[in-house]
């Protein structure tokens, strides 16, 4: 009944909910990230090799943005975006990529007008920590979750009617993708914020815990 009437809305919902809520200690491993390469604001590569080792935060950004833009473009910004710009000392191997389309979700070539928006309208931005880049979003989001393809989820609901458009990837760094969540309200910022901030806290468990075995092992 639920499909019938909320359609692949609720089915986006369910994936992005799923077992990722506040019921576990350790992020669920979804998947390897597929091959991708994209193309910065300072023209440098982003592909899995330079991401390696970051704890990346994938979402996308409209040329049409703030006006029309598909995610929470204000909430993400202070929500996230002001915090690990102020956190740079203890969080500076966290990185947004923002995979810049038109209104449709195509790809676009040119971002300037969107970077000249995001240092005019963004406190501090900064394009090493929120970086903009350009190439084809199904490089990342052509990813099944759930047996649910990302890319391919539908919903007169959506931005555009097309769901990924509204959703924000956490990578861990080793390349694996741990967290799928729509970034269209401010609930579902805050809660991915606190997903990035559990995996960030496995992390720090396992560099403690390496840490007390060298020193065992140097006794």
């Amino acid at each position: 009944m639920m499909f019938v009437v909320f359609g692949p809305a609720a089915i986006l919902i369910l994936i992005t909910m799923g077992k990722c809520e506040h019921n576990f200690t350790t992020l669920p491993i979804y998947s390897d990230m597929p091959e991708y390469e994209f193309i910065g604001a300072d023209g440098k590569v982003i592909n899995n090799a330079t991401q390696e080792g970051k704890i990346t935060l994938f979402t996308t950004l409209q040329t049409s943005c703030p006006q029309e833009c598909a995610i929470d473009l204000f909430q993400f910004n202070l929500g996230l975006y002001q915090d690990y710009r102020k956190n740079q000392k203890s969080l500076s191997h966290v990185e947004i990529v923002s995979v810049v389309t038109d209104e449709k979700g195509n790809p676009v070539d040119n971002i300037d007008e969107l970077l000249f928006t995001m240092n005019d309208m963004i406190e501090g931005y900064d394009s090493t920590i929120w970086n903009l880049v350009t190439g084809d979003p199904k490089q990342i989001y052509d990813i099944e979750n759930n047996g649910i393809n990302l890319y391919t989820v539908e919903s007169d609901s959506a931005f555009a009617g097309k769901s990924y458009l509204e959703t924000m990837l956490i990578v861990d760094k080793q390349n694996r993708l741990r967290l799928v969540r729509r970034g269209h309200k401010e609930g579902l910022i805050r809660d991915y914020k606190q997903h990035v901030a559990l995996l960030q806290k496995q992390y720090d468990k396992e560099e403690k815990r390496r840490k007390d075995e060298s020193k065992n092992e140097n006794h």
